[in-house]
């Protein structure tokens, strides 16, 4: 993924003509993690402005729009590009006149979570799972932005439902799109708002599958530590000094091939990795110790409150969030000693998850969160929180954005009497 200045997987989507549409920035090229989930699981993505603490803003209460989820059904998650035909959307909603309020707004008001029941019966196997926000502050100076990712998921079924018709991305969403260019400050009645994109798909019956089991993306059984694509596995066993030594060198090494896996979240595995276990070889070496001491830094899976959950929709169905008592799904929650990398705001960007940032209902060990594992590395403490920015009525609003150098992306909004300013520290990280 992407960190440089030509764009990174926590700015927002412009080119809608781009790949980068279907997975984000470097999502064309899978990771090597692909999470197992349940037929009619809930899955939860996660948006943070600060990708590496979930203690801060989720998302910017500035940014108002619709959300949706898009699923593909792929021979091979990880070896699927993303971009192209076979995406089917399985739910969308915009603006709720009953609460006045943007999906995105729902978003923010869960957490930072957008969770969604996947519909039962799919066919089984592989697919991709992308959730979609769109912001619209900009819409009307001709600059709707996305913020997504994709999932690598291997979806559990028996089931035998399948899409009537898909859509390619690129290619679905156009500038012209009254969806895209709607004016949020202009009096229109946000409650006629048409969504981005096709319908919810009609799910059919297809040929009906019998899956042999997951085959690929699995976590491999020496993986002792894991960050993106890195597998710290133990290193050999020391008895006298010089097999000590030889065994810091190996963790040392291992230790720079995590630091070089660069993903949104940051690097606090790899900096567990060097604490608990090289310095204490090190620490043995000197003592005359034998060794090495056993760890275990692989993220812990941890119960979460999904909050709103969304129910899948099948054509003309109901967009309604559940009301049901909702299971709560596994996440991979950092420990005091290791932070994993986790899919995809203005004036904030919000992070998105690279091929990966899933949290689904599921006992087995989680693949990274996802093609971006929602992953960043983010700043200080010190960026000011924004502000929610409403548009006096009468006056047209202009948004305008500048990129600073590789770490920061500004964007401002100006008003007449009124300056909003916020600044976005670039992340990135990532993996679904």
């Amino acid at each position: 993924m992407s960190t440089g200045p030509s764009g990174s997987a926590s700015d927002p989507l412009i080119d809608l003509s781009s790949k980068d549409m279907a997975c984000n920035v470097g999502g064309t090229k899978g990771v090597q993690r692909v999470v197992a989930v349940d037929d009619g699981a809930v899955l939860s993505f996660k948006f943070q402005s600060y990708p590496d603490d979930a203690s801060k803003m989720s998302y910017d209460p500035g940014h108002q729009g619709p959300c949706a989820v898009y699923l593909k059904k792929v021979d091979s998650a990880i070896k699927d590009e993303g971009a192209g035909d076979g995406w089917f959307k399985i739910f969308a909603e915009g603006y709720d006149a009953s609460t006045s309020q943007w999906c995105n707004q729902k978003l923010i008001d869960n957490k930072g979570r957008l969770s969604i029941r996947l519909p039962k019966g799919l066919q089984g196997g592989d697919y991709l799972i992308r959730p979609e926000l769109v912001t619209l502050h900009a819409a009307n100076e001709g600059e709707p932005q996305f913020y997504t990712s994709c999932a690598q998921a291997y979806i559990k079924s028996s089931g035998n439902l399948v899409p009537e018709s898909t859509v390619s991305i690129p290619g679905e969403f156009k500038h012209t799109d009254e969806s895209l260019t709607w004016n949020i400050y202009d009096g229109m009645d946000n409650a006629k708002y048409p969504l981005p994109g096709p319908k919810v798909a009609k799910l059919v019956a297809g040929s009906s599958t019998s899956s042999t089991g997951q085959t690929e993306g699995l976590l491999p059984k020496e993986c002792i530590a894991v960050k993106g694509d890195w597998c710290g596995k133990q290193v050999p066993s020391y008895t006298d000094e010089t097999s000590c030594w030889k065994s810091s060198e190996d963790c040392y090494a291992q230790a720079d091939t995590c630091y070089a896996n660069k993903i949104a979240t940051g690097n606090k595995p790899c900096e567990s990795w060097s604490k608990q276990l090289c310095e204490v070889i090190q620490a043995d070496c000197r003592a005359g110790k034998s060794g090495p001491p056993k760890v275990d830094l692989l993220p812990k899976l941890e119960k979460i409150d999904n909050g709103l959950v969304f129910e899948a929709q099948n054509e003309g169905a109901s967009t309604s969030p559940s009301n049901q008592e909702n299971k709560p799904a596994e996440e991979v929650k950092p420990s005091a000693s290791a932070t994993p990398a986790a899919a995809q705001s203005t004036p904030e960007p919000t992070p998105a998850v690279e091929k990966e940032a899933v949290v689904a209902e599921d006992n087995s060990k989680p693949a990274e969160d996802p093609k971006p594992d929602m992953v960043i590395s983010a700043p200080p403490a010190t960026t000011p929180s924004p502000t929610t920015v409403i548009c006096p009525p009468g006056f047209q609003c202009v948004t305008k954005h500048t990129t600073a150098v590789v770490t920061k992306v500004k964007y401002e909004t100006v008003y007449p009497k009124q300056k909003r300013q916020s600044l976005h520290h670039r992340r990135h990280m990532h993996s679904l």
